[in-house]
């Protein structure tokens, strides 16, 4: 009986520290939100443009950059990872007229590197630009 009870603690235990280290390592919703990073962007595989100033917001679930808002891109859902302590994020913004954007991020601390894919595809040509931002957490 005690060895039937001690293999039911034990296998009890175990299923309890896979869960938690799962939920860790798994995706978290909201994990950003509250968090904006400010910085510049720029073209991929170039510098960054000072004349490119870039916020992103995390907020209710939800990410936004700021310097879309003029081309009419929507507020989008975000997804996270954690990865040892790195925060890994995706969202998809979309704009009735110029396209939509892929973004592709890790938060370390208080900085994030995002790299971004904007498309707008058209009956005569399609226009696909990478670019990316660097940016700190706005206090």
């Amino acid at each position: 009986m005690i060895s039937r009870l001690s293999h039911y603690f034990l296998g009890t235990a175990f299923l309890c520290f896979f869960l938690t280290s799962s939920s860790i390592a798994g995706e978290i919703s909201g994990l950003l939100d509250g968090m904006t990073f400010v910085g510049n962007n720029g073209e991929k595989g170039r510098e960054l443009d000072p004349e490119e100033y870039e916020e992103i917001t995390f907020q209710s679930g939800l990410f936004r950059s700021i310097s879309c808002d003029p081309y009419n891109f929507s507020s989008s859902e975000y997804s996270t990872t954690v990865v040892d302590s790195i925060i890994h994020f995706e969202a998809t913004t979309e704009s009735p007229t110029n396209g939509k954007i892929v973004w592709q991020g890790v938060v370390d601390g208080s900085t994030a590197e995002v790299s971004f894919i904007w498309t707008k595809e058209r009956w005569y040509w399609d226009t696909r630009k990478e670019y990316w931002f660097r940016g700190t957490l706005k206090e």
